[in-house]
């Protein structure tokens, strides 16, 4: 049986992780072709300068998996904004991306402890996250690890309206 190694992304690995997205998204409700992934073209200023992180999961030297978090910003840091909880040690988890054919081999779980590992190691305390209201496996996946479901939004981007459920965990 071949084995998982999880190791933070290269510079090399950007094609490939790009595409995994465009697979994985393909299968989800809220697909939406040509959705923007310029955070996906520059890893380096968009998750590692920034304070963030961002592993993918190899087997067979391909890459079969991706996990990334990023300083909690934007639309996330509103949303966010009113709970109780200090949004310094708070970090988006995103990118949560495994290849269709490795679904069911605890790929996804891997990734997610060793994301986690390294947020606490930098000194995070919580992971939020949004997914589409309609996307069960994802849903049924984040709450199987821990994550409390906080409300849904319907947000619109681009001339799509998406319903979003936003997660949140705590890493302490």
């Amino acid at each position: 049986m071949t084995t998982l190694t999880v190791r933070r992304a290269r510079p090399a690995d950007g094609e490939r992780i790009r595409e995994l997205n465009e697979l994985a998204m393909a299968e989800t409700p809220e697909w939406v072709p040509g959705a923007p992934d310029a955070d996906l073209r520059d890893l380096q200023a968009h998750y590692f300068d920034a304070g963030g992180e961002f592993v993918v999961g190899v087997r067979d030297g391909r890459v079969v998996a991706t996990a990334a978090y990023e300083p909690l910003e934007g639309w996330m840091r509103e949303q966010f904004s009113a709970s109780d909880q200090p949004l310094e040690s708070t970090v988006e988890l995103s990118r949560m991306r495994v290849h269709p054919d490795c679904w069911g081999r605890g790929y996804g779980t891997r990734l997610y402890e060793e994301l986690a590992s390294r947020a606490r190691r930098d000194g995070h305390h919580a992971f939020v996250l949004n997914t589409g209201v309609d996307n069960d496996r994802a849903r049924g996946f984040y709450e199987s690890l821990g994550f409390e479901s906080v409300r849904e939004e319907t947000v619109e981007f681009d001339g799509v309206t998406l319903t979003l459920a936003l997660y949140r965990r705590s890493l302490v």
